[in-house]
């Protein structure tokens, strides 16, 4: 028997505050009345995936495991999504699944599921609930500890041998060697990965005197207002991207948990490079990186970096010709700047994927890592919505503003209910080309059909108002600082639809990407 008690008493002792999901009438709903009892808030969402994604998203924004729960079998396949994300991410989430028990006999067979099948290119393991091994506690260690991913702890009580809990691989140490070549480099830079957020190096980074790059998983690890802020690193960046510019400048290149899965585009830079990772991570090889040292190393490498001084007027230049560029006409740079000078800065910005997220990346001047949300590793489509929920209810300290895309809003657009019903100081924001618009250049290069890449043109105003979120549509700068004007986040969420001209926008990433 599952002693519901004791689960909900160890969740409430990490300090969860809230767990994401949708019950069944078994084992899930006796955990939510327990959880209940304790303090802790059930969210109820309108999809399984949803909840997966929220609880990881806690998870980014919290440094601790967030949870979520389903039912076994189709309940648990409607988690897949959210859980797959969250393993892109690198988000941490431990998933509770009602399952059936060991040993079950075939005839009981109504919903069942091998759920360890369905996740195990997505999730770091399965494992049932047990007094020795597969508890919420273990569990949730495992879920943080690098590289931090999905777990799944399936609601049924196990008394077989636990299978145990891998042991990440660490790197080779070779802080020494590197601080050999710091010490005879005149031109170092930095690329921060997600490691560096989740290690909380940002304040040694803020202090720095040389370019510090960011991937887009790590955007606002360093204060992006700052003079030694690059911006974001892709490995395909186009001849308006600094990185474009500054890396054949470099000589040496510092990796802090660079991966290939957090770049575009894997390849060996053109100078010497080495890195600081917690664990080995496949495809990093790529980079050719000469030198690694685990994270013990990554506080004397930082000291010995903070002593170099350079390439703050290239970047000064490279971002005003960036900005020069992009600051061309209504679109999409004018409406992130118009956002972040509302709010003076202090706003969190979730975006989803699409060309949105590329000037996104590159203009929007993120000041703390747990201000910008991006689906940075996967660029997963739809992700946008449901992260922005889950930031504003996390921290509604400051508005969270989630700007969408034609192909990412309807994914999840039921949860915006949860935003209505809780009244989150959030902004969703719309901008429109009316179009796939990254999918329709590759159409337009190859003179492919354009006719599947093609929205309706109908607006979304009335589907929002109709969920409980006022919304209106903005067709120029003015109108777009009015709407902003008008939004008192503390009474609510918002939604603001941004149309902009098809052809402009699939232009205006030329020479970025």
């Amino acid at each position: 028997m599952i002693d519901f008690n004791s689960l909900a008493d160890d969740i409430a002792a990490r300090g969860i505050e809230r767990v994401f999901g949708i019950p069944g009438s078994g084992a899930s709903l006796s955990l939510i009345d327990a959880l209940e009892k304790r303090g802790v808030d059930f969210c109820l969402t309108h999809f399984e995936g949803t909840g997966a994604l929220m609880a990881a998203t806690t998870g980014r924004l919290s440094g601790r495991a967030g949870v979520s729960l389903s039912i076994k079998g189709p309940g648990f396949a409607n988690a897949v999504p959210g859980l797959t994300a969250a393993w892109f991410e690198s988000f941490p989430v431990v998933h509770l699944t009602e399952a059936a028990p060991p040993g079950a006999p075939a005839s009981q067979a109504h919903k069942r599921l091998d759920h360890a099948p369905l996740v195990s290119g997505i999730a770091k393991g399965v494992r049932p609930l047990s007094q020795r091994n597969g508890s919420l506690s273990e569990m949730a260690s495992w879920a943080e500890a690098e590289t931090p991913g999905p777990v799944v702890l399936e609601l049924t009580a196990s008394q077989e041998p636990p299978v145990p809990i891998p042991a990440a691989r660490l790197t080779t140490n070779k802080a020494d060697m590197i601080l050999d070549l710091i010490e005879t480099t005149r031109r170092p830079l930095v690329i921060a990965g997600s490691l560096a957020v989740r290690q909380g190096w940002t304040r040694r980074l803020n202090s720095l005197n040389i370019p510090v790059f960011c991937t887009a998983a790590a955007k606002g690890v360093v204060d992006e207002t700052l003079p030694h802020a690059a911006g974001v690193y892709t490995g395909v960046g186009g001849e308006l991207a600094p990185e474009s510019e500054v890396i054949p400048q470099s000589d040496l290149v510092v990796s802090l948990g660079l991966t290939a899965r957090e770049a575009l585009g894997a390849k060996p830079f053109p100078c010497k490079a080495v890195t600081v990772e917690a664990v080995e991570t496949p495809g990093s090889e790529a980079f050719s990186f000469v030198h690694s040292a685990g994270i013990e190393g990554a506080v004397p490498i930082l000291d010995a970096l903070h002593q170099k001084a350079w390439g703050l007027d290239l970047l000064r230049d490279l971002r005003s010709r960036l900005h020069s560029h992009l600051d061309n006409g209504f679109l999409p740079a004018q409406v992130f700047q118009s956002v972040d000078r509302h709010f003076d800065g202090r706003v969190r910005a979730v975006m989803d994927t699409g060309y949105l997220c590329t000037i996104g990346e590159h203009v929007w001047p993120a000041r703390r890592p747990e201000w910008c949300l991006l689906a940075g590793q996967s660029r997963y489509m739809g992700t946008g919505l449901p992260m922005a929920l889950s930031a504003a209810l996390h921290d509604r300290s400051v508005p969270t503003i989630a700007f969408l895309g034609d192909g990412g809003i309807g994914m999840y657009l039921a949860e915006a209910k949860i935003a209505a019903r809780r009244r989150l100081p959030l902004l969703f924001t719309l901008m429109t080309d009316n179009a796939f618009g990254s999918i329709r250049t590759t159409a337009i290069q190859k003179g492919l059909t354009q006719s599947p890449l093609v929205m309706d043109g109908a607006s979304w105003v009335g589907v929002f108002s109709a969920m409980g979120v006022p919304g209106e549509r903005a067709e120029n700068l003015t109108a777009v600082n009015s709407a902003l004007a008008r939004w008192n986040p503390t009474h609510g969420p918002a939604f603001l639809e941004i149309p902009f001209d098809p052809d402009a926008y699939e232009a205006m990433v030329k020479g970025v990407r």
